[in-house]
C-alpha cells in the first residue's frame, strides 16, 4: 500500500519510487455514486487526457511540467517525476519585491506560452505552480481541468481565474505581482494586447468568481 500524501476532490497523490526514480503517483478517485463501468471510463479518459496535456505543455509550449514515467490505465494513475521544491503559494510571500516581480513575469510568460499553443490549464493558482529547488525553474502541474481551445474567451477565463486566486491568496503583493504577470503574458501570447480588456469583460459578468 502506498502512503497517501494528498487527497483532492478528483484524485489522490502518493510518493513512491518508480524503478529507481522518486516519483509521484496521481490516482483518480472512483465515484461510488456512478455506475462502475461508466465511472472507470470517465476516470480512464481523464487520466489519458491530463497526461496528453502535460506532454503538450512541455513539447508544444515549452512550459516545464513533470516528466511522465508511466500511465497505469487499470489504476487510472499517472506516474511522474517528483519535483524537488515547493508550491509558489508557500514561497512567494517570503520573497523580496524584486524576486516576486521576476517570478510573476515568468508566470505570465509561461501562461502566455500555454495559450499560444492553445492549451488551457483550467486551474491556474500558485498551488499548481512549483518552484524547483534544483534550478529555480517554474513547474506547472495539475492539468486535470485543462483542455484545448483557440478562443479568446477561454484564454480570458484562464487568466481571470489566476487573478482571482492572486487576490484571494496574495492580496498583500497583488498589485505589483499582477502587473508583472500581465507584462510577461504580453511577451509570449498572441492575445497579449487583448487580454486585459477580455478580463474586465469577464469580471463584469460575475460568472466565474464562485469557482475560485
Amino acid at each position: 500500500m502506498l502512503k497517501e500524501t494528498f487527497r483532492g476532490a478528483e484524485s489522490k497523490l502518493y510518493i513512491k519510487d518508480w524503478l529507481d526514480l522518486p516519483a509521484i503517483y496521481k490516482q483518480r478517485i472512483a465515484k461510488t455514486y456512478r455506475i462502475k463501468e461508466l465511472d472507470f471510463y470517465f476516470r480512464k479518459q481523464r487520466t489519458i487526457h491530463e497526461a496528453k496535456l502535460l506532454a503538450k505543455a512541455k513539447s508544444l509550449a515549452g512550459v516545464k511540467t513533470p516528466f511522465i514515467y508511466e500511465i497505469d490505465i487499470p489504476q487510472t494513475t499517472i506516474i511522474m517525476e517528483l519535483i524537488e521544491g515547493d508550491q509558489l503559494k508557500n514561497l512567494l510571500p517570503s520573497f523580496k519585491t524584486k524576486k516576486i516581480i521576476d517570478i510573476c513575469k515568468e508566470i505570465g510568460r509561461n501562461v502566455g506560452k500555454l495559450h499560444h499553443a492553445n492549451i488551457i490549464h483550467g486551474d491556474l493558482t500558485t498551488s499548481n505552480i512549483l518552484l524547483s529547488s534544483k534550478n529555480n525553474e517554474l513547474i506547472f502541474v495539475d492539468f486535470g481541468l485543462g483542455y484545448i481551445s483557440d478562443r479568446l474567451e477561454d484564454f480570458g477565463i484562464d487568466v481571470y481565474l489566476l487573478e482571482r486566486a492572486f487576490i484571494s491568496t496574495h492580496q498583500d503583493i497583488y498589485e505589483d505581482s499582477w502587473n508583472a504577470i500581465i507584462q510577461g503574458y504580453k511577451e509570449t501570447s498572441q492575445y497579449g494586447g487583448q487580454i486585459e480588456e477580455k478580463i474586465r469583460e469577464i469580471a463584469s459578468r460575475g460568472r466565474y468568481s464562485k469557482r475560485v
